[in-house]
């Protein structure tokens, strides 16, 4: 039986998002961004765009989204296998003319960091400016793990501070996405779980919100399940030392002195049963000492009793 590659998260993520359908105001605003974090201008004999991803459902999106805006443009595709530490495939999508065409359109300037205004005024193209740059660079971190994370990541500082201003006209959420730059990239991001499912939600990945909601929750569970369980266990431990502790001192007085010597009648008859139910908890003791002496006897009088027992240890030497 073969083992397949467990699928990341984030690869959910960007395929769930490649199977939206989506307007023409989201397109170009998902392919200006995508572009402008994702691709290179390149001059030489003839001018062209290279656009470079190693997921192979978002480059074939990519490509299809433009060839649907831009008709008549000449798009290529292709792919290389590289074996440099381990094997991995790349995807290549060349746009090689028309291409003044797609720069205005998409209102692309790979000089600058400023954000096209026109692109992102409206909700749909906010939305698609997102998405587009979460498929060129984003990733999320699977909730089951020990932290939440959510991020998008550029080469340019200027370009990166710009996308931490335009996460400020999210309307859904208070985001508070922050900023960070990690080596050579520069990284916006977010740890808050509630923050990461809305935005999730936002961008249209519907199904990874509830997703890593569920996940979410059931680990908190599993976490705090497994908290209880410690405490439990801690307090199991800490209640059988002391019951030890009370049983030596019983024991000792018992060969010393002796039970049947002390004249608080509940003191006594506590001595006896704790001796016989050694593990038993204070409100059945006080049940057992309430039988037995045919009166009410409470959990807070029990407590009070085998601090009593407590104090013989210095009282009589033992």
């Amino acid at each position: 039986m073969i083992n397949e590659t467990p699928i990341s998260f984030s690869k959910e993520i960007k395929e769930e998002l490649c199977n939206n359908e989506i307007s023409k105001v989201c397109a170009l605003a998902l392919l200006s961004s995508f572009l402008k974090n994702n691709a290179s201008f390149l001059i030489g004999r003839e001018e062209r765009i290279e656009i470079k991803t190693e997921n192979a459902k978002v480059a074939k999106y990519i490509y299809a989204l433009l060839k649907k805006v831009f008709e008549d443009i000449n798009v290529s595709f292709r792919f290389r296998t590289s074996m440099h530490f381990k094997k991995h495939t790349e995807f290549i999508i060349v746009i090689n003319n028309d291409i003044d065409i797609v720069l205005e359109t998409l209102d692309l300037d790979f000089l600058s960091s400023k954000i096209p205004s026109k692109l992102v005024s409206k909700e749909a193209g906010l939305r698609g400016y997102f998405v587009g740059l979460f498929l060129s660079s984003g990733s999320c971190n699977n909730p089951q793990t020990s932290n939440y994370h959510l991020e998008i990541s550029t080469k340019n500082e200027d370009f990166s501070k710009e996308i931490l201003k335009l996460t400020k006209r999210i309307k859904v959420y208070p985001f508070e996405f922050k900023y960070i730059q990690r080596r050579s990239s520069y990284v916006v991001y977010l740890k808050q779980s509630e923050a990461i499912a809305s935005f999730l939600a936002f961008i249209d990945a519907n199904n990874s919100a509830i997703d890593f909601e569920g996940k979410r929750l059931e680990r908190d569970e599993k976490n705090y399940l497994n908290r209880q369980e410690n405490l439990d266990q801690y307090n199991y431990k800490k209640m059988i030392a002391k019951s030890e502790e009370i049983l030596s001192i019983i024991d000792a007085f018992d060969k010393k002195i002796g039970i049947k010597t002390i004249t608080n009648e509940k003191l006594k008859e506590l001595c006896y049963l704790k001796k016989e139910y050694p593990e038993v908890s204070y409100n059945d003791l006080a049940i057992l000492l309430s039988n037995k002496l045919n009166t009410n006897i409470s959990k807070s009088t029990v407590s009070r009793l085998l601090n009593q027992i407590k104090e013989f240890k210095d009282k009589y030497k033992l």
